[in-house]
Order: C-alpha cells, then sequence, then structure tokens
C-alpha cells in the first residue's frame, strides 16, 4: 500500500526513536532519525578522506564550529587534509496509509495530502515547542510548510509523486528573505529617515513593540505576535491619553486609576474621545470594526486557548498598523 511521507531536519538532535505526539486530530507518530554529520560539502585532496570525518563531525585532529540557520544546525569540520560543511540535527518522519483509489484520484489525493500536512506539521511544531521549553532553547523557530518535504511513496520507499509545492514554497521563502542593502530605497523613504532622525524620541515603546510582533511572526509565532500586537496598542493608546489627561488637569492617581482598569476598547474609543477628541467608534467605523475583530481573536487566544494561523496574525499586524497610524493622526492633531 502507498503512504504519503512528511520529512522535516529538526534545529536539534535527539534520540533515535519514534516519539507520540499529540495533536488536535489524534495521536501520530514521529521517527527521529540519529544526530549525525551530513556533510553538504566536502573539500580534499583525495575523496577517500572524507571517510575519515567522525559521525558527529567531533573527534581527535578535527576542529568544528557550529551553528543555527533554520531549520539548520550547521557545522563547519577542519581536519589536517579534509574540511567539509554539513547539518548536524535529527530528522523527523510521519507517515499515513494511501490507498490505491485515492492515488488514482487527482482530487481526492491533493485533499488527503493537504489535511495530512497539516496534521504533520502541527505534529512536528509540537515536538519542537517542547524541547524548546524542557531545553531551554528559546532561539528555535517553529517550522514551516516549506520545511517540511512531503511524497508519496510505494512500499519499498520509492518515491511515486514529489512535493507538489516545494518548488512554490522555496521561491516564497527566498522573497521573504531579510536585505540589509538599503541604498535602494526610494527618496520617500531617505526623506522619513531624515525627518526621524530630528525628533527627539522617534521610536517609542509602542514602536518597539509592534517590531517585537514582527518579529514574533517572522520567527513563526502567530501566538505571540497578536498577543503583542495588542500589548503595542495598549502602550500607544495610554501615552497618548496620559498626555490628554495632563491637559486637562487630571491628577496623576486618576490617570493611573483609570488607565489600569478600563479595556482597550474604552481608551480607543470614550477616553479618546473625551481627552484627545477622536472617538474611533465615531470616527472610523471601519477599522473599529477591525480592531473588533482582532481584539476578538486576541482574547480566543490569551482565554480560550485558541491557536491562530499565520493568516490570522498577518491580518491583526496590518490592522495594527492601521491603528498605528490612526493615533498618529490622533497625535498630531493634540500638539
Amino acid at each position: 500500500m502507498p503512504v504519503i511521507v512528511a520529512f522535516a531536519s529538526l534545529p536539534f538532535g535527539l534520540r533515535e526513536g519514534t516519539y507520540s505526539i499529540q495533536t488536535s486530530n489524534g495521536l501520530i507518530t514521529a521517527h527521529i532519525t540519529a544526530q549525525r554529520f551530513n556533510p553538504f560539502l566536502s573539500i580534499s585532496p583525495r575523496p577517500e578522506l572524507a571517510q575519515s570525518i567522525p559521525p558527529n563531525g567531533i573527534g581527535e585532529g578535527f576542529t568544528t564550529y557550529t551553528w543555527y540557520d533554520h531549520p539548520f544546525v550547521l557545522r563547519v569540520v577542519f581536519g589536517r587534509n579534509i574540511a567539509a560543511l554539513g547539518s548536524i540535527n535529527s530528522g523527523a518522519t510521519v507517515v499515513t496509509p494511501l490507498d490505491e483509489e485515492s492515488l488514482q484520484n487527482p482530487r481526492e489525493l491533493d485533499r488527503q495530502r493537504d489535511q495530512f500536512s497539516e496534521q504533520a506539521l502541527e505534529g512536528m511544531n509540537h515536538l519542537v515547542a517542547v524541547v524548546r521549553r524542557e531545553a531551554r532553547l528559546y532561539h528555535l523557530f517553529d517550522l514551516r510548510r516549506d520545511d517540511i518535504d512531503l511524497t508519496v511513496r510505494s512500499d519499498d520507499g520509492a518515491i511515486l509523486l514529489e512535493d507538489p509545492l516545494q518548488e512554490d514554497l522555496i521561491q516564497e521563502e527566498m522573497a521573504q528573505s531579510e536585505t540589509f542593502d538599503l541604498v535602494g530605497m526610494d527618496d520617500a523613504w531617505y526623506q522619513e529617515l531624515s525627518e526621524a532622525l530630528g525628533e527627539e524620541q522617534p521610536v517609542d515603546l509602542a514602536d518597539e513593540l509592534l517590531i517585537e510582533a514582527e518579529r514574533a511572526l517572522t520567527q513563526r509565532f502567530p501566538r505571540q505576535a497578536i498577543a503583542t500586537c495588542h500589548t503595542a496598542l495598549e502602550a500607544a493608546s495610554s501615552a497618548l491619553l496620559t498626555r490628554g489627561m495632563h491637559r486637562q488637569n487630571v491628577a496623576d492617581h486618576q490617570i493611573d486609576q483609570m488607565l489600569s482598569t478600563r479595556s482597550l476598547s474604552s481608551k480607543l474609543g470614550v477616553l479618546m474621545g473625551r481627552y484627545c477628541g477622536y472617538n474611533l467608534r465615531n470616527e472610523n467605523r471601519a477599522l473599529w470594526r477591525s480592531f473588533s475583530h482582532i481584539n476578538d481573536v486576541r482574547n480566543d487566544i490569551v482565554h480560550r486557548g485558541r491557536r491562530p494561523t499565520y493568516d490570522d496574525a498577518e491580518q491583526g499586524l496590518r490592522i495594527t498598523r492601521n491603528l498605528m497610524a490612526w493615533l498618529q493622526m490622533v497625535r498630531q492633531r493634540n500638539k
């Protein structure tokens, strides 16, 4: 009987064996390979010298350097007459059976493959999350769909169908790669840079929290991204309200009491209207509805354990940026 196989390189090494992992659709079994050094590239005067590299890349007469570059732990090994670059980590494989009829039905095959990829990804990320917590490997990212290779194989392991999404997912990942070359940014960007450099405090706490939310999503933590978006809006609205209340001679202890007991909805609505002259609910109904939606998502995450999708977090960041822009408008008009 053919099977669907999900494989991913783990960003750590574990003992070889099978691990039972709970998912929202029940238990799955992950087969974990032993940690070993897998050279991508080796340089030596004679090919047979590559066999002298120890299984984990560490041994007498060898110097190694190891670093994490998601999803791999990379290691470079230097010996007397050999140098090699490769990965040093375990691999995880999850398998599910596929009947012959589904193999001949493209629509049904796609449905089962998509369903299995979601479950396998959830299970592998459950494994990553628990290892991250238990081993305190806080720098590890979650896996994404493009980190998993999904193939259909025969009983003897021969590949019947390659992953149909792999090439597209890799191209998408490459397009999202960070860039540090800002020379090509347009004149408008440099004008904004110049204006910000002239401000006394161009980056406040809310800005830094928004950056943290964006970083959380980049590192595959959608829950943290949405929760941090909410905190960023709390910081921005509270700072603006504090200024407005001071202008109206509200005592500090009253400000503290009011800001610590009112919800974010109240701050953006009634309080913002009373102390800054702009009530989001009345001034921008579309943005208020967007805020209410992402606020409900955040509450479901914090209070009811909802696990948001990457798209949920992207939408949350987009709404948060729009809300921050609205608050900036209110700030400009309250100078």
